[in-house]
C-alpha cells in the first residue's frame, strides 16, 4: 500500500465517519422532538381533564358557580405518570372575569363569568400548555 492509498483511506473513514455523526445527530434531534411533541400532548390532555371536571361538577349539581373560586383558585396538583416516567406539575387560576375574559379589578355586585386558567409544565417540555374556560352563571348552575 503506497502513500496515496493510505491518504484515500483515511479520507474515506473520515467522511463515513461524519456521515455517521451527522446522522446520529439528526435521529436524536427527532427524538427529542418527538418526545417533546408527546410530552405537550400529554399536558393538553391533562389540562382538559381539569376543565372537564368542573364542567361535569357543575352539569351535575356537586358544585354552584360561586365555589367554582374557592374550590379551584391559585390551586396545584402533582400527576406522576409511572409509564413515561414524567411528572406534571399542574395549577389552576380561577378568576372573576368580564364576557371576554379580562380579570376584574373591582367586584361587581352581580358578577356572572369565571376564567379558569389550567397550565401544565414537566421537565423537558419547551413550552408550558396552558388551557383556559369561560364560566357563566345561569339558572341552571346556581
Amino acid at each position: 500500500m503506497n502513500m496515496m492509498e493510505m491518504v484515500l483511506a483515511l479520507f474515506a473513514v473520515v467522511f463515513f465517519s461524519s456521515i455517521a455523526l451527522t446522522y446520529n445527530r439528526h435521529v436524536q434531534d427527532q427524538n427529542e422532538l418527538l418526545i417533546n411533541a408527546t410530552q405537550y400532548v400529554q399536558a393538553t390532555q391533562l389540562c382538559h381533564t381539569v376543565l372537564d371536571e368542573i364542567d361535569a361538577k357543575l352539569f351535575a349539581k356537586m358544585m354552584s358557580f360561586s365555589s367554582i373560586l374557592s374550590t379551584y383558585h391559585n390551586s396545584t396538583r402533582t400527576i406522576d405518570l409511572n409509564f413515561p416516567g414524567d411528572t406534571y406539575q399542574i395549577s389552576i387560576e380561577a378568576v372573576r372575569c368580564d364576557s371576554i375574559g379580562v380579570p376584574l379589578t373591582d367586584v361587581p355586585v352581580n358578577d356572572i363569568f369565571r376564567r379558569v386558567r389550567v397550565t401544565a409544565t414537566t421537565p423537558g417540555l419547551k413550552v408550558p400548555v396552558t388551557l383556559q374556560r369561560l364560566y357563566t352563571k345561569t339558572h341552571l348552575n346556581l
